[in-house]
């Protein structure tokens, strides 16, 4: 009984997600979510056919507070998110109306999904994507309380990870799974994309790339049948991760270093050659969060070797003199 049980539960999320996306490329407008921002998304894609040259998109996407569960706030993370802005405003690469900062009520699965939507109709294959965020990361369990799985079924220990949304103590459904995550995000064409991920048992969030506009490669029932391993795609993604997948994160501690990092201290702390690569920020937040903490950050670095920046995404510069 409790296999059908977690079948069916299985087959309403899916079913409610694809709901989501397909209202949110529609425009459906429904309770709580507003599509004022359609003009202005239209705007952003015009201009950005005009403009060919390489730019930077942001989301930073921060939860922090929770519906009906004040006992679940987190304050440090609405902290975080709005240093994290002020750090990329500050370096040049950065321009305001390129980076969508989201926060507390508004942090739902329909915005983060929305948002998502907006860098990949924004952003083209020579840009660089960084997208953060900062929520209650856990298991998802089924309801006999087993770990469990949703499509594409990839998870060896038996369960995707979630984050949970603002409704997400509130409403069984207020949560964003890995795979769905990991499918929007394989979206974008930008040659270099960072995730972060600072939640509890964030390392779950380092699955591969599942396709690519770039090389054009399709997305099949049967690869999603099959747990999507390999490299399909020519995106060069780094996902920086506060702790290991069966870890527990205490406070915004990894957030707060990382952005440390990304205001300079990370090249100080690397190459010193005056810019903040992903990879150097968090080598810094890693040494730091193990010195002083229990856990432990994990990196997933799939940016080319042959990259004319070495290897390494570069995410902010800064002056040395």
């Amino acid at each position: 009984m409790n296999n059908i049980r977690n079948v069916k539960l299985t087959f309403v999320v899916v079913v409610i997600f694809i709901l989501m996306i397909v209202s949110s490329v529609s425009g459906v407008t429904t309770s709580g979510f507003v599509n004022s921002e359609n003009k202005t998304m239209t705007q952003n894609i015009e201009n950005k056919q005009l403009n060919n040259g390489k730019e930077y998109w942001a989301l930073l996407f921060a939860v922090g507070v929770y519906k009906n569960h004040p006992e679940k706030n987190r304050e440090s993370m609405l902290v975080e998110v709005e240093d994290f802005y002020e750090t990329l405003i500050g370096a040049p690469e950065w321009q305001a109306d390129h980076i969508h900062k989201v926060t507390g009520a508004n942090a739902t699965g329909r915005r983060l999904i929305k948002e998502l939507l907006w860098l990949i109709q924004s952003e083209d294959s020579d840009d660089t994507c960084l997208i953060y965020i900062s929520t209650h990361g856990s298991p998802l369990t089924g309801l006999s309380g087993a770990g469990l799985d949703l499509p594409p079924w990839d998870e060896a220990d038996g369960a995707d990870e979630i984050l949970v949304m603002y409704n997400g103590f509130d409403k069984w459904y207020g949560f964003i799974w890995d795979d769905l995550l990991n499918f929007l995000i394989s979206r974008l064409q930008s040659e270099g994309v960072c995730l972060v991920v600072d939640s509890c048992y964030a390392g779950g969030f380092n699955d591969q790339p599942m396709f690519s506009k770039t090389t054009q490669k399709e997305y099949s029932a049967e690869l999603f049948t099959q747990g999507m391993m390999e490299d399909l795609s020519s995106q060069g993604r780094v996902v920086l991760m506060a702790c290991q997948e069966y870890e527990t994160s205490y406070g915004s501690h990894f957030s707060d270093y990382l952005i440390g990092g990304l205001g300079g201290l990370a090249d100080i702390a690397g190459n010193f050659d005056g810019i903040n690569s992903a990879e150097e920020a968090f080598n810094f937040a890693k040494f730091l969060v193990e010195l002083f903490h229990t856990f432990h950050p994990v990196i997933l670095d799939l940016y080319p070797a042959s990259n004319p920046a070495g290897g390494e995404l570069a995410l902010t510069t800064w002056a040395k003199e």
